[in-house]
């Protein structure tokens, strides 16, 4: 297994290190992060995303979390 890092901010920072098979698994467990911080914080702050770094941190990708709604221009409330 490599060392990986989870940098994850959202408005605060934090990291987090974890043991993955390769950068792709690493990518996949931080989804599984992100995923489940959304669901425990629906909706989520807007600003909350996860960033992977291998054990150089060099940066392997980031991701984020968008919720949005968007409403029909024919809507009536």
């Amino acid at each position: 297994m490599a060392k990986f890092y989870l940098h994850i901010s959202d408005g605060k920072e934090a990291e987090v290190e974890i043991d993955a098979a390769n950068a792709h698994a690493a990518m996949n467990d931080g989804l599984n992060a992100l995923s489940t911080f959304a669901c425990r914080n629906f909706p989520p702050p807007d600003n909350v995303s996860i960033t992977v770094l291998d054990d150089k941190r060099r940066k392997v990708g980031r991701m984020r979390f968008v919720f949005e709604i968007e409403y029909a221009d024919t809507l009536v409330m």
